[in-house]
């Protein structure tokens, strides 16, 4: 399946949870960004940076909408639960995931070094990102 195909079952799946996607100018150090209900991506991202931006943001999108009570800590371990997802659902698709920077990502599983709480999450939000792209997870 081609990396655009992936990209329109996420976009599909978006549709039908009610997620707005919009693509505009955004910060050159920023790929993309999650508030509420619309997920942002820049808009001159290649195909690859855009699937790869696409399932970090649906990520944050489906495992993050609770606040942890430590707001300090919370956007690093939401951040490193986003990469442990990228880099879970990229090897599922068998494509390359240079940018993926998770804990773990070098010495084993993506969530080797996360908490349970942080596990229980990155599976679950892969689970139904992989489900999306008509995987089945865990095989």
């Amino acid at each position: 399946m081609a990396i655009q195909d992936h990209i329109r079952s996420l976009e599909s799946l978006l549709e039908r949870s009610g997620v707005r996607l919009v693509r505009t100018r955004l910060p050159p150090a920023v790929l993309g960004r999650t508030c509420r209900d619309q997920i942002t991506l820049r808009e001159d991202l290649s195909l690859e940076q855009q699937l790869l931006t696409l399932v970090h943001e649906l990520a944050h999108w489906l495992a993050h909408r609770e606040p942890l009570p430590d707001a300090h800590a919370q956007s690093t371990v939401f951040e490193y639960e986003a990469e442990a997802v990228e880099a879970l659902v990229m090897a599922r698709l068998g494509l390359p995931c240079s940018d993926c920077t998770a804990p773990g990502a070098d010495s084993g599983s993506p969530t080797d070094d996360l908490l349970p709480v942080s596990v229980r999450r990155v599976v679950w939000a892969s689970g139904r990102i992989c489900h999306a792209l008509g995987l089945e997870y865990g095989r």
